[in-house]
């Protein structure tokens, strides 16, 4: 099929344009996370002296509502910086003591690690004491002021980007191409043009990430150097000549530790030049002149922040690419598609788009979910023995989606696909709405049970049309486009979603998805889904039930769907968490959880294939569930960054062929049917992911990878009652055989 060179040329410009302005979007919120993490650090920096004469005199006994002097030590805080608008003090009840500046509104952290908050106010970020907290309200005018100059900058090259992808088009056209191309070769053209447009944009925005950084680095050495300008002259001014200092150079490295951009500080009399290790900055301290504070950088620290600066840049070009190939191919799908469709048929690129969406959207709070309901937790003071309510959200999902998979095929049955499908999208954005203006834990946990009937009714919905398909060929299609669909879009979704919460908050990131979610109503209509199917039949569940009377399928169920099943969590539910711990943004957590689902995309196919070709079932589900409590079980030992990097890719790569051999697990066994068995295996998979989020949360506070333990002990008890049962049930088939043989031979 052949399509005319204008509209090619079309097409094409529009895809580049639309895309461009996408990954401009996208950049363009990673800039100003990176403001606001500069003017929250660098005014941070002016608390630390603040901090150290407070814990001084605090440790003799007087309470901090006593301590004689706060006013000055707060005032001297907000003059040090023109960001700082507002300084609060509150004692260990988180009670206000003192005020000073424009802080009106009480602010609080909603869990101890949390850094700062944005609000339409302004920033606020939060420091500890010893008697209590103190919260520094940061004007967003400077923020706002570097994120207007990074936007004109990015419109600049974006302009040169959308440029060049004209001339691209009309090059490949005109200069390669005849009066009209094939299908094949407007993809070819298009992805080879979109994709190298947005690596264009993604390193033009690299640099000027990189530059930025540089700048905050500035930043936060003269920051570092007008809070030790102000303790010199503090002491001077008690009588102290500067000569008479003493314990100067202990001083400076105390100070030194707390700022991990600085690695260590000294004092000069001559100035240094500044080089690209170092920063040396005049300090005016009271009768001396010519006196210098040298910065020497943290090498090594720095590296990593610029590492980590351009991960987060990569991950941001990787969305726009994935983004630009699922339009592509919707695109040159429908081309080929439109002359041999059917006008009652399933419209395979409406579909596949519709999966995609619909991945985006309610996989938005994929990287955050966790944290989000732990900080609800947190903020209703309960004792630590409730802590396992912080898990209760993704419980009552867990049975939400229960009670839609049960109810799933009598839905199909009686109202036909696309109605139901519409009922799921319909409840993932009533859910979603709900968490947004949750006010607290209880009402997030009725939202999240409202929310869990979308994945209840879509996923399984989607699976009985694909098990309802007399043609093979058509059935195993659906599969396909499901599976790889599903996962770009989770991909996009936990990344975007990552993003927005930073520069946002959780409250944006459920209406965004809420918005995709009406999206996805329109995408239902394209897929063009059937309106009514009578020959439905819905689940049996007391049928697949009574397969647990075989001794094999209830120790399948119990020592193997449910292990590993809670091993899944550990990507979704406890990495986020301990994400959460190490002081990862939820863009970079939403990166780290991108690679598993890049993986299991892409890599399911060939290792599923060639694991089933080369090993029977059983052994392959035993190797599957050695490799996750071997990956799983050396981050719970290590608790290291490393390690968790590394499970998240291992567990990856078992679950390309493992969620496969699963499905199979008792096909070998007499007396089971497959859709049965799969219904069992669905039901307590949904148990074990119910349960395991509270049998982590309440052992949290032993961290994250500690409570992960639980994962790898229920593994190693279904490993060795799942190794004996292989033996055993061997042994007794062997046993069987041999009898037979014998009855035959006589």
């Amino acid at each position: 099929m052949k399509i005319k060179r204008n509209r090619v040329i079309l097409t094409m410009i529009l895809l580049g344009v639309v895309m461009t302005l996408f990954s401009a979007a996208l950049n363009t919120m990673s800039y100003r996370k990176l403001q606001a993490d500069t003017v929250v650090h660098s005014g941070v920096l002016n608390t630390t002296s603040a901090v150290r004469k407070m814990n001084y005199a605090l440790s003799f006994g007087k309470p901090i509502n006593k301590f004689y002097g706060l006013t000055d030590i707060m005032e001297g805080i907000a003059a040090l910086s023109t960001d700082i608008i507002g300084v609060e003090v509150t004692d260990s009840k988180r009670e206000r003591v003192e005020a000073i500046g424009d802080i009106d509104e009480p602010v609080r952290r909603t869990t101890p690690d949390e850094e700062y908050v944005i609000r339409s106010d302004g920033l606020y970020a939060f420091v500890d004491f010893d008697g209590g907290e103190m919260i520094l309200k940061f004007d967003k005018e400077s923020v706002e002021a570097a994120t207007r100059e990074y936007l004109e900058y990015i419109a600049r090259v974006s302009l040169a980007v959308m440029l060049t992808v004209i001339i691209a088009a009309f090059a490949s056209c005109f200069i390669l191409g005849g009066e009209e191309l094939t299908v094949k070769r407007m993809r070819i053209t298009a992805i080879v043009i979109l994709v190298a447009s947005q690596c264009l944009l993604g390193t033009f925005s690299m640099m000027k990430v990189s530059s930025a950084f540089d700048t905050s680095l500035d930043k936060i050495a003269i920051m570092t150097a007008r809070s030790v300008e102000n303790d010199i002259n503090e002491v001077i001014n008690k009588g102290v000549d500067y000569d008479e200092f003493t314990g100067l150079e202990e001083y400076l490295e105390d100070l030194s530790l707390n700022i991990p951009e600085i690695s260590s500080m000294e004092i000069m009399t001559e100035a240094g030049s500044d080089g690209d290790e170092n920063k040396c900055i005049n300090i005016d301290v009271q009768n001396k002149d010519g006196i210098n504070l040298n910065c020497n950088y943290s090498i090594d620290y720095i590296n990593r922040k610029k590492i980590n600066n351009a991960i987060d840049i990569i991950i941001l070009i990787l969305i726009a690419i994935f983004m630009s190939l699922e339009t592509i191919k919707f695109l040159t799908n429908h081309i080929e598609y439109r002359d041999s469709r059917r006008e009652k048929e399933l419209y395979i690129p409406g579909f596949r788009l519709f999966v995609f969406a619909e991945g985006i959207a309610f996989a938005l709070d994929s990287g955050f979910f966790s944290v989000f309901s732990n900080k609800m937790f947190d903020a209703m003071n309960l004792p630590e023995s409730m802590s396992f309510l912080g898990g209760m959200p993704n419980t009552m999902f867990s049975v939400a989606v229960l009670i839609g998979l049960f109810g799933c095929g009598t839905l199909i049955n009686r109202f036909g696909m696309k109605k139901t499908l519409i009922a799921g999208i319909v409840a993932g954005i009533l859910g979603y709405i709900l968490c947004a203006f949750s006010p607290n834990l209880p009402f997030l946990i009725v939202s999240r049970f409202i929310f869990g009937f979308c994945d209840g009714i879509i996923v399984n919905a989607i699976r009985l049309y694909a098990a309802s398909q007399k043609n093979q060929e058509m059935h195993n299609r659906l599969l396909v486009e499901y599976m790889a669909a599903i996962n770009l879009g989770v991909c996009c979704g936990v990344v975007i979603g990552g993003l927005i919460a930073d520069v946002a908050s959780y409250a944006v990131v459920f209406l965004v998805g809420a918005a995709i979610g009406c999206l996805c109503l329109f995408l239902i209509f394209i897929a063009h889904f059937p309106e009514k199917q009578e020959n439905e039949k819905g689940i049996s569940f007391f049928e697949a039930v009574k397969e647990l009377r075989i001794p094999q399928v209830s120790i399948f169920m119990i020592f193997v769907v449910i292990p590993l099943y809670m091993a899944s969590l550990f990507v979704e539910y406890t990495f986020p968490l301990f994400g959460d711990e190490m002081n990862f943004s939820n863009s970079m957590v939403a990166g780290l959880l991108m690679a598993n689902f890049m993986i299991i995309a892409y890599l399911t196919d060939p290792i599923s294939e060639w694991v089933t070709k080369r090993m029977r079932t059983r052994p392959a589900m035993f190797l599957y569930m050695l490799f996750q409590t071997l990956s799983i079980g050396l981050f719970v030992l290590t608790s290291s960054i490393w390690a968790a990097i590394l499970a998240i890719i291992f567990t990856s790569l078992w679950d390309c062929f493992g969620m496969v051999v699963i499905d199979s697990g008792l096909d070998h066994v007499e007396g089971t049917v497959t859709e049965q068995s799969t219904l069992l295996q669905m039901v307590f998979g949904k148990i074990a992911i119910g349960i395991g989020p509270i049998a982590i949360t309440s052992r949290l506070n032993k961290g994250a990878a500690n409570a992960t333990g639980i994962i790898v002990v229920a593994l190693v008890i279904g490993l060795v009652v799942y190794g004996a049962a292989i033996l055993y049930f061997k042994s007794k088939d062997n046993r069987a055989k041999e009898v037979a043989d014998n009855e035959n031979t006589k």
